[in-house]
């Protein structure tokens, strides 16, 4: 894409940004990247929540791990959305149901944005990317690496952009 042309916005949404969003953003950036498509893109990633959540965090310390281990740099620090991100952004990827909703509710009704569950590009059709912060161990931190790598591939077709 020449300097002419704009940049695809995607931005990733989840209840808190600290676990799921980010690491989604995160393996988006990395899996652009490989593809030398980084000029394409803008990416970031940001929370619904309106109250109870402290944003200006580092993402949970499982998320780390988790992309530490598949070398994926993640460098992010929360945030809550806010109304500008509907006009900048292509695509906000809810991660569940009550992402969406809560996405489908701040937007404005001329909003630019294509507001998805970004499951809908994951190849085994899994409906929902389950929030694992409540969990014990590092599995559900797995899985969910597991599902957003498969989720931005799946997305990077839809674009035709897999094969760059």
């Amino acid at each position: 894409m020449n300097g002419s042309r704009k940049r695809i916005g995607v931005l990733f949404a989840c209840l808190g940004n600290v676990c799921r969003s980010p690491m989604a953003e995160a393996v988006f950036i990395h899996e652009v990247t490989q593809r030398h498509l980084e000029n394409k893109f803008l990416i970031d990633s940001c929370g619904t929540a309106s109250k109870g959540f402290q944003f200006g965090r580092k993402p949970d310390s499982r998320t780390l791990s988790v992309c530490k281990n598949n070398n994926i740099n993640i460098n992010h620090c929360s945030r809550r959305i806010i109304t500008e991100d509907f006009y900048r952004y292509d695509y906000i990827f809810g991660m569940d149901s009550k992402n969406f909703e809560n996405l489908m509710k701040l937007a404005p009704e001329n909003a630019r944005a294509k507001i998805q569950l970004f499951s809908e590009y994951d190849p085994e059709h899994e409906t929902e990317i389950i929030d694992p912060f409540f969990s014990k161990g590092i599995d559900s931190f797995n899985h969910t690496f597991e599902q957003v790598t498969r989720c931005s591939l799946g997305f990077l077709d839809y674009l035709g952009l897999t094969n760059n």
